[in-house]
């Protein structure tokens, strides 16, 4: 009897053993042959494994405690754009162990090591500042056992607008950041506004070292400010404007309304990444000049005013660039 038993389990595991077996081959079977769940894998060798990187040459050597006039978003989106049509991996080149972009966003970037530095490089250098330079495609060409390096500040929208929905994936600020932004805003809400609708409009006055800076660079006035402010003040009933300057004492002597429906906060005391993610989180945006006003524009993605005299008519800055390049056809100019 007992051995009847046992025989009975041992028969009883092989048929679950049997069954188990078969189950795995037809579903192995199913994937393998299913199209929907196949995706080609592209066959790099050792070198292109470690070498299949775009890197940007200015972004290695500026070294910056800050963000600073955020050049370095153009370098990020740069490299982002020619990886995506060259098929490669984007990565940051870093001399120390952080970059400025660290310190407020999540990129989610590689980090390129001594290693990847020993690799053959293909370097392409733009051709002028400021101008979209159409050789660029070029780079599909490039063998993958090269490491592509990007020489040049790639300043246009036109480096951002194709990548646009990734880039916004990818510059997610950094959760402190965020925090900041919400505590800011939510203690900023007007007196008696509480439940009220309101659109909040972002102004980056950039001043401070562009009033030293030689011929081309401009500072936009009080008058271009109330100019562009009066657009949104005329557009909607109620509007916040959240003002960030690296003169903000300029800014509060100079940028005063009356009006009950308009308010007008300063952001005092806080970083420049700070400030960014201040002005990105707001609906719209008015520029005034510089790579800071440029990003917080792009990233609020809302109604924006640029000033239109920068760089400065005349002058051997705006000879060299093509506007239509740097600022985005959806941008309205204002002087």
């Amino acid at each position: 009897m007992f051995l009847e038993e046992k025989i009975q389990k041992r028969t009883i595991v092989c048929v679950l053993m049997y069954v188990i077996i078969i189950f795995g081959v037809v579903y192995r079977t199913r994937l393998q042959y299913n199209p929907k769940l196949i995706r080609p894998i592209p066959v790099l060798t050792w070198r292109q494994l470690r070498c299949n990187y775009v890197a940007s040459e200015i972004m290695s050597k500026i070294q910056q405690p800050g963000l600073g006039n955020y050049t370095y978003l153009f370098f990020y989106s740069a490299i982002v754009y020619v990886a995506s049509i060259t098929g490669r991996r984007p990565c940051i080149s870093r001399r120390s162990r952080s970059t400025p972009l660290d310190a407020v966003f999540d990129h989610g970037l590689a980090q390129m090591d001594k290693k990847t530095r020993v690799c053959p490089q293909h370097k392409f250098t733009e051709k002028k500042f400021g101008v979209y330079d159409r050789r660029i495609a070029s780079l599909v060409n490039t063998t993958r056992d090269k490491l592509l390096v990007l020489n040049g500040y790639f300043q246009s929208w036109k480096y951002v607008q194709p990548i646009a929905g990734r880039l916004r994936d990818q510059l997610r600020f950094r959760r402190e950041v965020k925090e900041f932004v919400s505590k800011f805003l939510y203690k900023s809400v007007p007196l008696g506004w509480n439940g009220l609708k309101f659109v909040r409009v972002g102004v980056h006055v950039r001043r401070g070292d562009f009033l030293r800076q030689p011929s081309g660079y401009t500072v936009a006035d009080e008058h271009y400010l109330q100019r562009a402010m009066s657009i949104f003040i005329q557009r909607f009933h109620q509007v916040q404007f959240v003002v960030a300057s690296d003169d903000i004492r300029w800014c509060q002597n100079h940028i005063k309304s009356n009006s009950s429906n308009v308010n007008i906060t300063f952001s005092v005391g806080h970083s420049a990444g700070e400030d960014l993610a201040l002005l990105a989180s707001c609906d719209h945006t008015v520029m005034t000049t510089g790579t800071f006003s440029w990003w917080a524009a792009w990233l609020a993605n809302g109604i924006t005013v640029y000033y239109a005299d920068y760089p400065k008519r005349g002058s051997q800055l705006r000879g060299g660039m093509q506007l239509e390049d740097y600022y985005h056809p959806n941008w309205t100019g204002l002087m």
